[in-house]
């Protein structure tokens, strides 16, 4: 009987780049993978998009409440994932700070971050607390006074681990442009090193086997291979829908 697979999310950092003279490649973004650790029981040392599993904390009443910016045209198409999919947003947005350290938050009238922006330390110290488990990613917003910043994430396409797979996930892929006031911290217990790249270098980097990938990553850079800004990224990806699946392989 197959495994149910667990709702998960995973977020596409997109940051605008300097073209590469060495490189044929007229792209105007670079998108951000992170290779996973070697004693990894799922995907070790491939290149991924950091995200993961949805937590217990992630369907709190207090987490929900404590996210704004949704588009509930989007969130109406997206019912059959999930009981709220509002919830999707809220995991994408932890899963990003607990593995990379990057906040996508905002305070109450949704303008800048940057009080904690500018202070890097404080910034790592709430991440360790996360992985350690002694706070939740919403305790955090709490005593910053801020909330879960959905506006920042563009809903991308979705996929289902396939039935014969011992570990399964349904997994919800979001785009978010980097935050150019912050760093990459990443949680080296599961990503060891980062990488940027424009999508044609990363797919490069794999046909040429200097890379591992699985088909969700690559079926996403060859998505991203079709536009030329972030702003194309955003704007032309396809319409809103939890239909919008990824194939099952390559």
């Amino acid at each position: 009987m197959p495994v149910e697979p667990k709702i998960a999310a995973t977020v596409v950092l997109l940051r605008k780049r300097v073209p590469d003279s060495d490189f044929d490649d007229d792209c105007e973004f670079e998108v951000f993978m992170g290779k996973r650790h070697k004693n990894l029981r799922f995907m070790s040392e491939h290149h991924v998009f950091p995200g993961g599993g949805l937590d217990e904390q992630d369907l709190a009443e207090e987490s929900r409440t404590r996210l704004v910016g949704l588009d509930e045209e989007v969130i109406s198409n997206l019912k059959d994932i999930c009981e709220d999919p509002a919830n999707l947003w809220i995991i994408a947005i932890r899963e990003l700070f607990e593995e990379a350290g990057i906040l996508i938050a905002t305070n109450k009238t949704e303008d800048s971050i940057d009080l904690i922006e500018n202070k890097p330390k404080k910034l790592k110290k709430y991440q360790r607390s996360l992985q350690k488990k002694r706070k939740t990613m919403t305790s955090v917003l709490v005593k910053e006074n801020l909330y879960y910043n959905a506006s920042n994430l563009k809903y991308f396409g979705r996929l289902i681990t396939p039935k014969l797979s011992p570990i399964r996930f349904d997994t919800q892929f979001f785009l978010c442009e980097f935050p150019q006031k912050q760093n990459i911290n990443l949680f080296s217990d599961e990503l060891t090193e980062g990488l940027w790249g424009s999508p044609k270098q990363l797919l490069k980097l794999y046909n040429d086997k200097q890379i591992k990938l699985i088909f969700p990553q690559y079926s996403t850079l060859q998505r991203l291979n079709k536009f030329k800004t972030i702003e194309d990224a955003f704007e032309n990806s396809k319409e809103v829908s939890s239909r919008n699946r990824l194939k099952d392989s390559l």
